[in-house]
């Protein structure tokens, strides 16, 4: 039911409307339903929003155009967030998309009054776990669960990893073969997955920028599994597993012109085999760091200078190696680097090494405490 304007011939409202629904592309400027016109941009007591563009303002009508308590609902059911403003351009409500906001009059005697305002509730209050699951996230029932998404499987290379292997579990069947990745920007900061090498060969893992664990490329060999995960500007590796059929590693470093201490870091730490090569300049010291680890030491420098290996707390030069391809088998208690095995045969041998202390059987007899007539048999013996 309706009545007419007397004056104006226009159609009025008797109440407040029930409901208004508003799509606009710029801002709106509201009246009250008492005495205006129908085709007026109202406020209904359920208002459903949607502004098809951003920054947009809903403007209330003077407040002292109506008692207090008047009660509107204002419902964003588009995707642009707006502000609800008071008739003096003071924000009242700043509305999200999907969110619900009431706002009743509390104060009128000025024209922008005052309003009391409360959340009616948001869109996705409703939605379902399985509308809320992400990579990496299962919904069982009504909960969210953590998991590694499957389904990976590649024995073709070079395979690109995308942000759809984000928390994924990758496994390389084939041969020999690379994993490349999307660009870091657009895998974003965070971005993880689960790398296992169930092939035959080795896996390079090929960063598009930056480094991986500080070097260009990283290796997972068979067996091998391992975390990478970007902060968007590097990758690295988290929990690195290694078969024990390739856990022994191997390195060659050029000292070449050095003396004084030369410290292995970054790549060069916890590598079994380390060769090192070049003509020394001086004296040198290899430091290693103080924790325990073994070290096989090939020493295939020239140069008449000592060579030695310690940890940096340990007095130089620690286990000094002959130069000219002189292996060694090392390690490092922590605070001190020791030769593994102290066993050596003097010569000549021992008598306590089963030798006889002499290499003479002049010697050997008169040692072994051998009469001068047994000579001929001692000799025997000894020389055959």
């Amino acid at each position: 039911m309706t009545f007419t304007q007397v004056f104006g011939g226009g159609t009025l409202d008797p109440a407040q409307p029930s409901y208004k629904a508003y799509t606009a592309s710029t801002s709106i400027t509201s009246v009250w339903p008492i005495e205006a016109a129908s085709s007026n941009n109202v406020v209904a007591a359920i208002n459903d929003i949607s502004f098809t563009a951003s920054s947009l303002t809903f403007t209330l009508p003077p407040a002292n155009q109506v008692s207090v308590g008047y009660n509107a609902l204002f419902n964003n059911v588009g995707s642009n967030q707006f502000t609800v403003l008071d008739n003096s351009g003071n924000t009242v409500i700043t509305a999200t998309s999907g969110a619900a906001w009431s706002a009743y009059v509390n104060d009128n005697t000025t024209a922008s009054g005052s309003y009391r305002t409360y959340q009616m509730g948001a869109g996705t209050s409703s939605a379902s776990a399985a509308s809320l699951a992400g990579l990496g996230i299962k919904a069982i029932t009504t909960t969210l669960n953590q998991e590694y998404p499957g389904g990976f499987s590649y024995s073709v290379t070079p395979q690109t990893l995308l942000t759809s292997h984000r928390a994924a579990l990758v496994i390389w069947t084939g041969g020999a073969g690379v994993f490349n990745f999307s660009a870091l920007a657009t895998l974003t900061s965070g971005w993880f997955c689960n790398i296992t090498n169930q092939g035959t060969g080795a896996v390079v893992l090929t960063p598009p920028s930056g480094l991986i664990d500080g070097a260009a490329t990283k290796t997972l060999n068979p067996g091998d599994t391992s975390i990478v995960i970007t902060d968007g500007s590097n990758m690295y590796t988290i929990g690195f597993g290694q078969s024990p059929v390739f856990s022994f590693s191997y390195l060659t470093i050029d000292v070449g012109g050095l003396s004084g201490t030369y410290t292995l870091s970054g790549l060069e730490l916890n590598k079994t085999a380390i060769k090192f090569t070049g003509a020394l300049a001086g004296n040198l010291d290899i430091i290693v760091p103080a924790t325990v680890q073994q070290y096989w030491v090939d020493n295939s420098t020239t140069g008449s200078f000592t060579f030695g290996v310690r940890n940096s707390g340990q007095a130089s030069p620690g286990v000094a190696i002959a130069n000219g391809s002189t292996r060694d088998i090392l390690y490092s208690q922590g605070t001190t680097v020791v030769r593994a095995e102290t066993f050596g045969l003097s010569s000549p041998v021992t008598i306590t090494q089963g030798g006889t202390g002499a290499t003479t059987a002049a010697g050997a007899r008169t040692n072994l405490d051998v009469p001068s007539t047994g000579d001929a048999v001692l000799t025997a013996l000894i020389y055959g």
